[in-house]
């Protein structure tokens, strides 16, 4: 699992970032961090143990990677393929993810909580687990995915499809939804 360890800067209360004494935000090397980060999630086929909150990220090709026991909160993902990828206990709370794909990804027991979600895919996923709760899902599609026990509790789905998934045990408890498409799934054995 990442380094719980916070930053050096008095009352900062974030973890730090790859193996700066200090978080991103505090880094007097930004310039740096972000290029030694594009290094490793370009370069290693397994991304494990990183803690990498409020950076930006775009048009990276991160397919068939494994990324496990990490930290990105707050960041930004623009154009980032991540078909086929292996994710597993990440942290991903309040992100942006624009015209992402996460086609055929293994995605367990990670969190995507209060993020916005916008023209992306995770068609034909396996969703096992997850917490997406509070999300800003428009233009997502999860068509054909299985989300067994995923909650998105809370959040707010505009123009996104579920259409022909697994939604045994998932959690809609308080969504608003508009446009929301659920043909073929199984809305029925949801908390709802």
């Amino acid at each position: 699992m990442f380094k719980f360890n916070t930053c050096k800067k008095e009352n900062c209360k974030s973890y730090v970032c790859l193996d700066s004494p200090y978080c991103y935000g505090h880094s007097p090397n930004k310039s740096e961090l972000i290029r030694e980060i594009n290094r490793k999630i370009i370069e290693e086929d397994e991304i494990r143990d990183v803690s990498f909150a409020h950076g930006e990220f775009e048009g990276l090709d991160l397919s068939s990677k494994t990324i496990s026991s990490s930290y990105f909160a707050w960041c930004t993902f623009r154009d980032i393929d991540f078909t086929k990828a292996c994710i597993k206990t990440c942290f991903f709370q309040f992100c942006y993810f624009y015209n992402c794909k996460f086609e055929e990804s293994d995605i367990r027991y990670s969190v995507f909580s209060g993020s916005k979600i916008i023209l992306t895919t995770f068609h034909n996923s396996m969703l096992i687990h997850n917490n997406f709760s509070g999300i800003d899902a428009w233009y997502t599609d999860f068509s054909v995915s299985d989300l067994y026990y995923t909650t998105l509790a809370s959040a707010c789905l505009r123009d996104t499809s579920f259409e022909d998934c697994n939604l045994k045990k998932a959690d809609f408890r308080n969504t608003e939804r508009r446009r929301v498409n659920f043909k073929y799934s199984n809305f029925e054995d949801t908390i709802n």
